[in-house]
């Protein structure tokens, strides 16, 4: 299906604040005879460096989008992390070069990793890892590429925006080493890369490069200011005189990407992407400052493929009989059963039971519902689903929660409900090493009570037989309804400004928030969808097995087939100008 660009065009006004008339000519004419023979994907997160859902995209993608358009090469630009990964695993280039940042010059070596794909067909691409000292120097437990020190405020932002300023001025100069210098479009992932968008202009007008465009892919809102004095010091002396005229002190990246760029702007979901501009946490909280350009030049979405294939146990039984089905989703469940009697590691705490012993001897109408994932307290919900979970009886459902935090107070209300719960609620707040597979395999249902999600995991638990139930936001849409999961929302009601103010207020703190209508409802909701979604399992189970087929039927929608022709049509517009 062809995305309808009818009504997009591509805005000059932040262009000629940015570049001088003949300058701005000269761009045009590159622009105007790109052909889309390289494609460099720039991601802050990678296959060694992972957080959300752009390290997934980043490692499904990159082959659908060379072999699905023919594109002659497609490779990844991504930071070297120095206290998150081995080095061991990549090859150096022996390429060197030196980038002028901030009045000095710094040194960047590039490292290579060769992906040897088996999807859609054999074959293989570069990636590469930019290395600077004094950049990309995020160090956390959990190896996340954004997090810069144990404070996740105004010192992790000051750092992580430097290495995004230095990454976007590095990588244009990254292609003229590796010899890469014309046709190019960069498919600029997140805020931390939207700048490329300005410096790739300048290095075709210093002839670092001939020709190339850019696109750019929002998986978040998230953004971050910059204040002028910091862009110039990735910009030229031209560009400089230019921002020195604008009033005010700076932009986000966002503002001055979003504008800069050469093609529609794109988000990984289509509901996501209507959202933007509709759905009152995004116009008032997460992107009020965008919320004109998303008007002008529109958001599109393109649904992100499958992060995974149905479990072979599974394969090519979505119109199977119910009881095949059954009979696989019972033994998957025993397998759980098994490792949360037995897997007690030193973190895990609160303790699941059956009638006040071992969890073993649970009966199969009991529900196991699971919660995976980092723990966001602005868009996952964990607090939302502790708060449902303590109005049920004690063996009424089981539920297993792998928060992955940052700060053991994060922990505090996991512990409250755990105590309140006990015998229903069992958390492991880390990396599980044994066990994953099973919770998605075994569980009764998945559950996402998201604020909101861009695009989301719905899918992974249907490749795993698991059924969802989520939040009625983003890419959740996208991927459930009522033939293969549940959705719930809060009452309309309270989705109000004051309510969402206070709700990010208390970030930090998820207890203050049970006095929030706004909070209270989707709680509220989550819990009567549970119990519906449990009466159905336990009295209906020939409606909950045909869910789960309906489930496989209804992931193969999402491919990455689709979305790289998709994306290809995106790319197609940056000469269209």
């Amino acid at each position: 299906m062809n995305l309808n660009f009818n009504k997009w065009t591509k805005d000059w006004a932040l262009m000629s604040r940015f570049f001088k008339a003949n300058e701005i000519a000269g761009i045009s004419e590159k622009l105007r005879n790109l052909k889309i023979q390289n494609v460099v994907f720039c991601s802050f997160e990678n296959r060694f460096a992972k957080s959300g859902g752009l390290a997934a995209v980043t490692t499904n993608i990159l082959p659908f989008l060379k072999e699905v358009n023919n594109i002659p090469n497609v490779i990844l630009i991504t930071p070297f992390y120095p206290n998150i990964m081995d080095k061991n695993k990549l090859r150096s280039t022996d390429r060197f070069f030196n980038v002028p940042y901030k009045n000095k010059k710094v040194r960047v070596e590039l490292y290579e990793f060769t992906w040897n794909y088996s999807k859609p067909w054999s074959g293989s691409l570069k990636e590469y890892y930019l290395k600077a000292d004094g950049f990309f120097e995020a160090q956390n437990r959990m190896q996340d590429p954004y997090l810069y020190s144990g404070d996740t405020g105004s010192r992790n932002d000051n750092a992580m925006r430097e290495s995004s300023l230095f990454f976007c001025k590095a990588v244009p100069m990254a292609l003229h080493i590796l010899g890469i210098r014309k046709n190019i479009v960069f498919h600029l992932q997140e805020w931390q890369t939207a700048l490329i968008s300005l410096t790739s202009k300048e290095a075709m007008l210093n002839g670092v490069l001939e020709s190339c465009g850019t696109a750019q892919t929002m998986h978040n809102s998230y953004d971050s200011f910059v204040p002028f004095e910091l862009l110039t010091g990735i910009t030229g002396n031209s560009v400089k005189q230019k921002i020195s005229l604008i009033r005010g002190n700076g932009l986000t990246a966002y503002q001055i990407g979003l504008q800069l760029v050469d093609a529609p702007v794109t988000t990984v979901s289509e509901h996501f992407a209507a959202e933007l501009t509709t759905d009152i946490l995004q116009m008032e909280y997460f992107a009020p400052h965008l919320q004109s350009i998303f008007r002008k030049s529109g958001v599109y979405g393109v649904n992100n493929g499958s992060f995974t294939d149905v479990i072979p146990e599974y394969a090519g039984m979505e119109n199977s009989a119910f009881d095949d089905v059954r009979k696989i989703k019972l033994k998957k469940r025993k397998a759980l059963i098994k490792i949360l009697s037995a897997y007690k590691p030193k973190a895990r705490f609160g303790e699941l039971t059956y009638k006040g012993r071992t969890i073993s001897n649970l009966p199969d109408n009991i529900p196991v519902v699971v919660m995976s994932g980092r723990y966001d307290p602005l868009q996952k919900g964990y607090d939302i689903l502790l708060r449902a979970i303590e109005r049920f009886a004690e063996d009424e459902i089981k539920v297993v929660m792998t928060p992955l935090t940052i700060h053991p107070s994060d922990l505090d209300y996991f512990y409250e409900v755990a105590c309140k719960c006990k015998g229903n609620l069992t958390v492991f707040p880390m990396k599980l090493e044994e066990g994953y597979h099973e919770l998605q395999t075994g569980a009764t249902f998945g559950i996402m009570p998201s604020v909101y999600e861009p695009f989301g995991a719905a899918v992974e638990y249907m490749a795993n037989g698991t059924v969802n139930i989520g939040r009625t936001t983003g890419g959740l849409i996208d991927q459930i309804n009522g033939e293969c999961g549940f959705l719930f929302k809060e009452d309309a009601v309270f989705c109000t400004s004051e309510n969402i103010r206070a709700f990010a207020e208390t970030g930090n703190i998820v207890q203050m928030r049970k006095t929030n209508p706004w909070i209270q409802s989707m709680a509220d909701n989550l819990y009567e969808t549970l119990k519906k979604a449990i009466y159905i399992y336990q009295y209906n189970p020939d409606g909950y097995y045909r869910m789960i087929t309906n489930g496989f039927r209804k992931l193969k929608i999402f491919t990455w087939e689709s979305s790289a022709e998709k994306y290809f049509q995106v790319y197609d517009k940056v000469s269209r100008i």
